[in-house]
């Protein structure tokens, strides 16, 4: 018994901290903050509604938030006269975080933020903004920008860099594997609440209204089982999206599946900004040796167009 407990120690420690995972990490922090930087760009364009003449009050923001979601800290600390200038440093460390030209503190700057603007107009949430805030918060403990980042190439070339494992890193990445897992069965589990995932209707009551999708899909009326099968198969990507990723001969496919289920939301629904933030955290679960192979085949690619 005192073997399996020492066994079972030495493979959660290795499984937690063995590996830092630089190259994930700093892909997954290029894709998150680059889609972040968008969306805060977009709202840029609606500040007032954060502001002194936004339609909640500053005194409403936090009640307008349903009980369990209600937060117990109010983040947005500035006086609403400020909220521009709070939002144009925003958009500059979501700049930063995306060339790699920040670090710990400032990207845990960033989240508070983040989160601050976020609180201030519930009304104005997308689900990009929810999740990628929580893996931004996750992202601010980890060194993401040891590589790939505008930061090594200043102060020292990659490969002459001897990255050592960082702990907290490693434990943070695999917090961040654990995450997307947990949304995903989370939210396939909530579907099978409502009965209209059960007939099969679900993705045809989103499809079919014109306040969602972008183009006319009525003419597929005429072939429910195009929906029917849709609405299982999303079904069945989320529930078993952990056990697929335990997986080395599946996870790929699943992976695979999983981009082109999210570009096709995010194209058809006009929803890219929250596709592009729930694709971005399929790099945590990439091998090493992939990411390497591909940024390799895209070296080998630009040298090419430059030589044209």
């Amino acid at each position: 018994m005192r073997s399996k407990i020492k066994n079972f120690i030495t493979d959660l420690d290795r499984f937690l901290f063995s590996r830092s995972h630089f190259e994930q990490l700093a892909i997954f922090r290029i894709m998150l903050c680059s889609t972040l930087f968008y969306i805060a760009c977009f709202r840029q364009m609606n500040i007032d509604q954060l502001g002194p003449n936004s339609l909640i009050p500053r005194e409403l923001a936090l009640s307008v938030f349903p009980d369990f979601y209600r937060p117990v800290v109010q983040w947005f600390f500035w006086p609403d006269s400020y909220v521009g200038t709070v939002h144009m440093i925003l958009i500059s460390l979501l700049f930063l975080a995306s060339i790699g030209l920040t670090n710990r503190a400032l990207l845990l700057v960033t989240w508070i933020i983040h989160q601050g603007i976020l609180n201030r107009n519930y009304a104005m949430l997308f689900g990009a903004d929810v999740i990628g805030g929580l893996f931004l918060f996750y992202l601010s403990f980890t060194k993401c920008n040891e590589c790939y980042s505008v930061r090594r190439l200043i102060f020292k070339s990659e490969s002459q860099i001897q990255k050592p494992v960082d702990p907290i890193s490693s434990a943070f990445f695999r917090i961040m594997q654990i995450q997307i897992c947990v949304i995903y069965m989370y939210t396939g589990f909530e579907k099978l609440k409502g009965n209209s995932w059960w007939d099969g209707t679900a993705l045809w009551t989103v499809f079919a209204n014109p306040q969602f999708s972008q183009y006319d899909f009525k003419f597929l009326s005429h072939v429910p089982l195009f929906f029917a099968g849709a609405t299982f198969l999303s079904l069945v990507f989320e529930i078993y999206f952990a056990p697929m990723m335990l997986q080395q001969r599946y996870r790929n496919i699943w992976l695979s599946a999983g981009v082109l289920f999210h570009l096709s939301i995010g194209i058809l629904l006009g929803l890219m900004p929250f596709s592009m933030v729930m694709i971005s955290t399929y790099v945590l679960f990439l091998k090493q040796e992939m990411i390497h192979k591909w940024i390799n085949q895209l070296s080998i690619l630009f040298k090419s167009i430059r030589r044209v």
